[in-house]
Parts: structure tokens; C-alpha cells; sequence
């Protein structure tokens, strides 16, 4: 090799080392003097983890801007798994724990007991709403039990109290302490899953608990957002409740969350956030009414928050995103007419019993003609929605149903209410003419069978019929229709049908031959008579029957009823969506027919038994009475045949604005029940002046 190439490769060698050394000392530099506090606070670092921060729920209120819920804040009881004795340490944790409980027992405070087995008269069972967890625990996943849901549940305790050596505290006791153990096992437990002991737990317990970290590492108070309520009476059945997502719920959200997650647009940022926003068993969910209608609304946005366990022990914690409150629903409800509405029904109840043997319960539905937005929903008896859960099982046994929304899940042989839509459909028919009459002696005979009239009105023509309420008449009428062509107008009023509306509704039953061979029954020409009124197999809601009479009131054109007026942003700047009135059907008939059965419901107030009670009205309103019997069995086991009063009308006469359909259980007639009318009728035509078409006042603007 030549001296000049050796040469060369020498000078070759010491270029690359220097190079390589100037971008190690660059390197080196770059760690010391611009990284270097990252560096330092990483050494410093024992661990970072992130953790999702609950976001409040967003409010509900009236139509008029008024709060219905809002949120306040409170304090929940948790378990910081960094700070908690390690599962390692099971004796530990069992000893925290049980101190815990017996100082909420003994201060009558409850705490969250997520363990399938109760006792019940003493014995151990299987909570049979908590399947779901009872399957989990059993399962491979947990207790591994031989016999899996065979098990039984003094078998599943032993189990318990063997996983978690229990066996030196009473079988009551263990089974406590194991409830708390399953629950952190059921939700995960974890550093980025905190564990809730108890909720909403009074300030002087907190301050108990933090006065004692020494006895309680790990445990720690956490500021949590609670409904509060306006009235928590008036307006349970239409708010509804919040409370633990079932496993059911967790599942159904879960699906949810992993179709949105398919779509191969999203970008990084969004999948964080949608993973971040997912539910987990620990979460609050809307469990029945607006609360569960509208929970994708209401539930706001998660937040994230890390936090940093340094060397030294010291920890703190930074928000990477802040949570953002769920959005504010504006409902069409009006919050006083409801609490008019509401004691003006109660009141009627009293006052219009029928039979000793059982109590007396209804409901009340009032509604914008024009628009179809229910602006009151009362059903009674109701309940203190903030005592549902401490109260449920009581709720749950009383006979009365005071968690059953009438107004929409009821339906009722509607009785003489009916007559209306037969009037409509004869006239339309052309079976009777504003000139034909006929004649009521008091008795009807078809076939075999003879129906009787409450009084015998002689001639009648369709109005004075409407205004008398004449079986006779009507049963004329159902004879010459049929039960097709009855039910075809029926049908377009809305009747025996579901409206739509946003909370749970019953379907009804429109009576047919068809729906008789449906339940093995024959169809006999005197069901048809007594279909024509509001006998026989029909049952309609009372929205049902509010959505009917505001057809008739205007003009013909059937509407969506609606509850939820709007959805705006937390801070009510933007708005999200508004509820457009929507047509379903307009009935195509005669404005001269529409107009005659019309005015026989004007005379029906003017004339008929309900007039003493329309004395004091301030607006012409028009109506129609009804009364059907239903039977009912005593506690003693004997039959007895009660009435069910009913009352649709709707007002100004002229130019109508509200409809209101009325229904009262083991009422005497229908003529009392129109007395529950007249206080919101006088509200409602003295208190409302500014309203736009959707029944919202044109002050309350976003």
C-alpha cells in the first residue's frame, strides 16, 4: 500500500472521529443546557398517569326559561388506588373498609353495595335485579364457581369470604366488607379508575374522614355535580332519574362507542376524545322520562387530567382538557301551568270519588293546538323523585302506581269521549245530515241483545246527540258505519296509535275484528255498537285523546305532540337543535262537518252537566264528557264495577289555542272530571300573553 493512501485514509479517520465527537458533545449539550429540566423532571418522576374527569350533567328547564333541574355540588367518598393498601395487603384493605361502613352506618349514612346477595327475612338471595353482576361473579372472570349460576348463594359467600379472608368477622359483616371488594374487582380498580365508595356524603363525614388519613390512606373526598330539583313533586314523571348505568346500558353504549370508532376518517385527536367520553360502569346514566330521552344531551364532555408522582412523594395533577357541562334542554312544559294543572287535578280526585273500596288516581294532558308541544303532563298520584331510589321498593309495592305516567302509559275504554270522532265519521259518511234525527226511546235492540240509553231524549239530531250524550244515537250511528269506516277516521285522529312523543307511550288498542281473532275471540255485531262508544276493546292514552281533540279544535291537521322544545349549549349561546311542529296527517274532510261536531262539543259545556263547573271560566271553551266501568277486585277478593271519568275539550272556542284531555280512576262521572279544566283554562288564558307558535314566550331567546 502507498504511503500517499495511507495518508489519505489517516486524515479520513481523524475527520469522521471529530465529526462524531462534535455531535456527541452537541448531544450532550443539547440534554445538559435545552432538555435538561424535562430530563430532570422525568428522573424526578416515579410515575405519571391520566385519569378522566367527570362532567356535569347539563340543566332542564321550562318553557319559559325557568330551571326544572340544575346541578349542585356535593362530595363522593373514593378510593385512590396510588394511596390504597396494595391487594397484596387483603387484610389491610378489609380492615379500612370495615371501619369505613360502621362509620357510615352509625351516622345512617348510605354506601354503595354493588354485591348480588342480599339478605332478605334472613336468608341470603340472589338479587334478581343485579343478574348481570351475580353472572360475573360467579364466572371465570371471579369467583370461578363449579356449578357457575347454579350456585347458591351461601356457596358464593363462602367463596367471597375465602378470596378475601373474611373468616374472622361474622357472616353479616364479611359479606358487607365483600360487597365493597367485589365492587372495586367489578369496576376495575385501578389508577385511571377510582373507586366510589359512597356519594353525595354530608361535609361533616368528609371532614371525619380527612382528620383520619392515617386510618384511611387512600380514601379521598371528590367534588361531584348532583341534580338538584326545582319542584320535586310536579314534574317527576316527566324529568325522570339518574342513576348507576346497568350493565345492559354499559353493553348497549359500549356497541355505540365501537361503531363510532370504525370510521377509518377519524383522526388521533378524535378517537382520544371518544375513548376519554366512553361510559364506564362507574358513570351515571338517565334512567327513566326527559333524563333518559335525552342523555346523549345531557351528558357533557369528559375532561383529562394527569397526575404526576414525583420522587419525593409529592404529587400533583394538571388538566390536559378541562370537562364541559352537558347541554341545556329546554323543555315545552310550562313550569306553573303544570303545578296549576296538578292541583287543580288533585283537588277533582277528591272531590269526584266513586268507590269507597279504592283509592282514586289520574291524569292530565294539555297541549298547543296549533303546534302540538305538551305544556303540561300531570299524573297522579306522583312521588319525591329525590327520595325514587331510598323510597323505590315501597314505590314499587304501592297499588296506586305512583311511578306510572298515566297521562302517556295508560290507556282507557275512553268512553263517551268518542263520540266526537263518530259524529265526524257518520257526517262524513253521509249516514246522517245536520237535518237527520233519530230517536232515543232508551233502548236499543240488535239481535238478541238489548243496550240501554242513561235517559230517554226522544228525537235528536247530531249537536243535541253530541250535547246529551245519547248512547242510542251513537249506537245508530256504529250500526249504519261499521267498524271499518269508524275506524278509518279514528285511525287518522290518532287513536290507538302511539304519537310519537319523546318518552315511553302505550300503543292503545283501536277495537277490530281483527284484533279480536288476534286473541281468539269472535267479533259480534254488538261489539261494532259498542266500539262507536268508546267501548268495547278501544283504550287510548289520555295524550291519545288530547291529540284527538286538538285535531278536531284545528281544523283537522294531526300534529306530533312534542316535549322537547330545544337543546342549546351549556351556556346557552349556541342553539343545538330546535323542534320543528311537525304535520302527520291532515283528516281531509268537510270544514262545514268539522264545524257541526264542533259546535255539539260547545253546547256539551254550555248545556250538559259540566256547565255548573264552567261558571266561572274566563275563555268559551268546548268539550266532551265520558265515563266508562271497568272491574276491579277488593283486597277480600270481591268484584266491584268502577267508573273511569273522562273530559277532552279545548279553548277559545273561536280561534283555539290548548287542548286538554283529563281521565280520572274511580271517578263518578265524566261531568266532575271536567272541573279540573276551569283552573287552567282561567291560568292560562289570564297568565300567558306573548306566545309564539311553539308555545315558548317570545322573551326567552337564547
Amino acid at each position: 500500500m502507498s504511503i500517499e493512501l495511507r495518508k489519505r485514509r489517516r486524515i479520513s479517520g481523524t475527520v469522521i472521529i471529530a465529526v462524531s465527537f462534535l455531535f456527541l458533545l452537541l448531544a450532550v449539550g443539547k440534554n445538559q443546557i435545552i432538555d435538561g429540566d424535562e430530563y430532570k423532571a422525568a428522573a424526578e418522576s416515579l410515575a405519571v398517569s391520566s385519569s378522566t374527569v367527570k362532567a356535569s350533567r347539563g340543566e332542564i328547564l321550562d318553557c319559559n326559561g325557568s330551571p326544572l333541574v340544575t346541578n349542585r355540588q356535593g362530595n363522593s367518598v373514593v378510593f385512590k388506588y396510588a394511596e390504597f393498601p396494595e391487594a397484596e395487603h387483603q387484610e389491610d384493605r378489609n380492615t379500612l373498609i370495615f371501619s369505613l361502613i360502621k362509620l357510615f352506618e352509625k351516622n345512617d349514612i348510605q354506601w354503595i353495595d354493588r354485591l348480588p346477595l342480599i339478605y332478605e327475612n334472613q336468608k341470603l338471595i340472589v338479587d334478581e335485579d343485579k343478574m348481570t353482576e351475580f353472572k360475573y361473579m360467579v364466572s371465570e372472570n371471579m369467583l370461578e364457581m363449579e356449578k357457575g349460576e347454579k350456585s347458591t348463594p351461601d356457596e358464593c359467600l363462602d367463596a367471597l369470604i375465602k378470596r378475601y379472608k373474611l373468616e374472622d368477622y361474622s357472616r353479616q359483616d364479611a359479606r358487607k366488607i365483600a360487597s365493597v371488594c367485589f365492587g372495586m374487582k367489578y369496576l376495575s380498580f385501578s389508577i385511571a379508575s377510582p373507586y366510589t365508595f359512597a356519594e353525595d356524603v354530608p361535609s361533616e363525614i368528609i371532614s371525619v374522614i380527612m382528620e383520619k388519613s392515617s386510618t384511611y390512606p387512600g380514601v379521598a373526598s371528590e367534588s361531584v355535580s348532583y341534580r338538584e330539583y326545582s319542584d320535586t313533586i310536579s314534574y317527576s314523571h316527566i324529568l325522570g332519574v339518574v342513576g348507576s348505568i346497568s350493565a345492559e346500558e354499559y353493553e348497549s353504549e359500549a356497541k355505540k362507542l365501537e361503531e363510532k370508532l370504525s370510521d377509518e376518517t377519524l383522526t388521533g385527536t378524535e378517537i382520544k376524545v371518544l375513548k376519554n367520553n366512553a361510559y364506564s360502569l362507574n358513570d351515571k346514566y338517565g334512567k327513566s322520562g326527559i333524563e333518559a330521552a335525552m342523555e346523549s344531551y345531557l351528558r357533557g364532555t369528559n375532561g383529562i387530567k394527569t397526575t404526576t408522582t414525583g420522587s419525593d412523594g409529592t404529587v400533583t395533577e394538571e388538566y390536559l382538557s378541562k370537562p364541559v357541562q352537558g347541554n341545556t334542554v329546554v323543555t315545552t312544559i310550562d313550569g306553573e301551568l303544570q303545578k296549576i294543572a296538578t292541583e287543580a287535578l288533585a283537588d277533582m280526585l277528591v272531590d269526584n270519588k266513586n268507590s269507597a273500596y279504592f283509592g282514586t288516581a289520574g291524569a292530565m294532558i294539555v297541549m298547543n293546538c296549533k303546534t302540538g308541544a305538551i305544556l303540561a303532563n300531570v299524573s297522579l298520584p306522583t312521588y319525591d323523585i329525590t327520595k325514587y331510589f331510598t323510597d323505590y321498593d315501597k314505590l314499587i309495592a304501592d297499588k296506586q302506581s305512583p311511578l306510572w305516567n298515566r297521562g302517556l302509559q295508560s290507556a282507557y275504554a275512553p268512553g263517551s269521549t268518542m263520540k266526537p270522532a263518530i259524529a265526524l265519521a257518520s257526517l262524513e259518511e253521509e249516514v246522517i245530515t245536520t237535518e237527520s234525527a233519530e230517536y232515543c226511546g232508551g233502548y236499543f235492540t240488535l239481535e238478541d241483545q238489548t243496550f240501554k240509553c242513561l235517559s230517554t231524549h226522544g228525537y235528536l239530531n247530531v249537536t243535541t246527540a253530541l250535547q246529551k250524550s245519547c248512547n242510542i244515537f251513537f249506537f245508530e250511528m256504529g250500526q249504519k258505519l261499521g267498524i271499518d269506516k269508524m275506524n278509518k277516521y279514528c285511525g287518522l285522529l290518532g287513536l290507538g296509535q302511539k304519537t310519537g312523543v319523546e318518552l315511553p307511550e302505550a300503543e292503545g288498542v283501536l277495537a277490530s275484528i281483527a284484533n279480536k281473532e288476534a286473541a281468539g275471540q269472535i267479533w259480534n255485531p254488538g261489539d261494532t255498537v259498542q266500539a262507536a262508544i268508546g267501548q268495547s276493546d278501544n283504550l287510548f292514552t289520555p295524550l291519545q285523546l288530547a291529540n284527538y281533540c286538538a285535531t278536531i279544535a284545528n281544523g283537522g291537521t294531526r300534529l306530533k305532540p312534542y316535549m322537547i322544545k330545544s337543546v342549546l349549549s351549556a351556556d346557552m349561546s349556541e342553539i343545538i337543535f330546535e323542534t320543528e311542529p311537525q304535520v302527520v296527517n291532515t283528516l281531509n274532510v268537510s270544514k262545514k262537518n268539522l264545524e257541526i261536531v264542533k259546535q255539539g262539543m260547545r253546547e256539551v259545556v254550555l248545556y250538559s252537566g259540566c256547565n255548573y263547573y264552567f261558571q266561572d271560566c274566563i275563555v268559551d271553551a268546548a268539550g266532551k264528557t265520558g265515563t266508562s266501568q271497568v272491574k276491579k277486585q277488593t283486597d277480600s277478593g270481591e268484584t266491584v264495577v268502577c267508573n273511569n271519568g273522562f273530559f277532552i275539550s279545548f279553548a277559545p272556542y273561536d280561534d283555539p289555542e290548548i287542548a286538554i284531555a283529563i281521565v280520572a280512576e274511580n271517578g263518578q262521572t265524566g261531568s266532575k272530571t271536567s272541573q279540573a279544566a276551569v283552573p287552567v283554562y282561567n291560568y292560562y288564558f289570564s297568565q300567558k300573553t306573548s306566545f309564539n307558535e311553539a308555545g315558548i314566550p317570545d322573551t326567552f331567546v337564547p
